[in-house]
């Protein structure tokens, strides 16, 4: 019952948001057009990003990759972007583990919530003060550090998943903590769902509970920290706007298919990926 009314919360939220961004562009359209980008471009990337996000690859990570590649937007823009976009596709993924995926226990994903929207509202109050160039430098670590953790995970478990749905005790302590720490991290723009990932598996939660907190509980950063963002304005319109339409479309897709995706499979591409990101970042040259 608290699921179901917790689901419904975040896809609430996620539609307000959806409503402000859409608002935002149809009141500032000249400052629209002028954006790097085309729709037409940006709109079927969106769907692709969430529909392999719905396995928990983080959406962070994948857009990064496309706005180092194509130079769509400053440094300053990245994290208010990556924000906005994900606010509308993850609602969706959020709603839908909650109702259909009954394998975490609501009182492990409360404590973790609360503690990343803490952590995501304090980091959403500081990310327009911080400079471009500090952005892709605490990036490029966090990811390298996400990759590492990530490959130890992998050689520690040796293929096997953890059964359980709940954390208790020091493992909690140990969770809220991190996801604290996280949730304010991830307001600079910085993927955290490898780290989260990484971080629920190694305290031996299932794959299905794994992936229903990454999803669930890392939606409460950008739920409780997009506000400043959106009303900062300090993110790229068109790609915020392809996200909330076609994002959210692909994100339905995806979700319906994602409990079937070999984990490992998704540890390879998740690991392929990362490493790409952190290529890409310590090459590129900042967007003007």
């Amino acid at each position: 019952m608290i699921q179901n009314v917790l689901s419904i919360i975040l896809l609430i939220g996620g539609i307000c948001y959806a409503v402000a961004i859409l608002y935002r562009a149809s009141k500032d359209k000249e400052a629209f057009r002028e954006e790097r980008g085309k729709l037409s471009f940006l709109a079927p990337i969106e769907m692709i990003i969430y529909f392999f996000g719905a396995s928990g690859i983080s959406d962070f990570l994948l857009n990064t990759l496309t706005i180092k590649k194509f130079k769509l937007m400053a440094d300053e823009e990245l994290p208010g972007t990556l924000v906005a976009c994900c606010l509308m596709p993850c609602a969706i993924f959020s709603f839908t583990l909650l109702r259909k995926a009954d394998a975490i226990d609501i009182w492990t994903l409360i404590p973790c919530a609360i503690a990343i929207s803490i952590g995501s509202y304090i980091g959403s109050r500081l990310v327009n003060r911080i400079d471009g160039a500090k952005i892709k430098k605490i990036m490029a670590v966090a990811l390298a550090i996400s990759f590492v953790i990530l490959v130890i995970r992998i050689i520690i478990s040796k293929g096997a998943s953890g059964t359980a749905t709940s954390l208790t005790g020091i493992k909690l302590i140990i969770a809220v903590t991190l996801c604290f720490v996280t949730g304010l991290i991830n307001m600079f723009g910085i993927p955290m769902k490898p780290t989260w990932t990484a971080l629920f598996l190694i305290l031996g939660l299932s794959p299905l509970s794994t992936l229903t907190m990454v999803q669930s509980v890392g939606y409460f950063g950008p739920l409780s920290g997009g506000f400043n963002i959106i009303k900062g304005g300090k993110y790229h319109q068109k790609m915020a706007v392809s996200a909330v339409i076609f994002g959210a479309i692909g994100a339905i897709i995806g979700v319906t298919i994602a409990l079937s995706i070999s984990p490992t499979m998704l540890n390879i591409v998740l690991l392929l990926v990362m490493a790409l990101t952190i290529y890409s970042i310590f090459t590129s040259k900042p967007a003007k």
